[in-house]
């Protein structure tokens, strides 16, 4: 970035504090705890909400609605879409922040790349709510679906968990790397 630090750069570089870090945690395990509420009550084999996105296709969206209708945690599954229209953006400052305060100090400047890889758990969290939208609009009449609108939500779905595995990869990446300096810098008698 040749001396020049970007503005994503430096916002980045300014919430890498464990304090950031340790509030986006707890509001997203808060969160998460308020989402397994539906999960809790279904019976046993129950599909949750991840299968609802990821479904793909009109059959499988219609099938895992009537099974939640049956079981009664349709209107549970619909609050839990609700919140997740705030959640995305607890997770995806805390897995941003997390990988920016992990890898404090393992760069003398943050390379192009490395900015690249904070910023994806923030375009997660901005398809995750797109995806909520999509739901939460599929949802409002249960008697008939759209087929491409269930299959855009289950693409974006898609994209945001591949985009989220990539960020919690980079980051134990990066835990494992400083990791080993601070061994090698232990082990050094020097």
């Amino acid at each position: 970035m040749s001396g020049r630090k970007t503005v994503l750069t430096t916002a980045f570089q300014g919430a890498a504090k464990w304090q950031v870090v340790l509030l986006c945690g707890v509001l997203t395990v808060a969160f998460m705890l308020s989402f397994s509420s539906a999960d809790r009550a279904a019976p046993e084999g129950t599909p949750g909400i991840i299968e609802l996105e990821l479904a793909f296709s009109e059959d499988r969206f219609s099938d895992i609605v009537r099974q939640w209708a049956g079981a009664g945690t349709l209107p549970l599954q619909e609050r839990n879409l609700w919140i997740d229209l705030v959640f995305p953006w607890a997770c995806a400052v805390l897995l941003s922040c997390l990988l920016a305060w992990v890898a404090k100090g393992l760069y003398e400047e943050w390379p192009r790349g490395f900015v690249i890889l904070l910023a994806l758990p923030l375009v997660a969290g901005l398809l995750d709510w797109v995806e909520n939208v999509l739901l939460l609009i599929l949802l409002r009449d249960t008697s008939s679906f759209s087929e491409p609108m269930i299959f855009v939500a289950s693409a974006v779905s898609l994209v945001k968990w591949v985009l989220l595995l990539v960020s919690v990869l980079a980051t134990v990446y990066h835990v494992l790397t400083r990791l080993g300096r601070f061994v090698r810098q232990s082990s050094d008698p020097g």
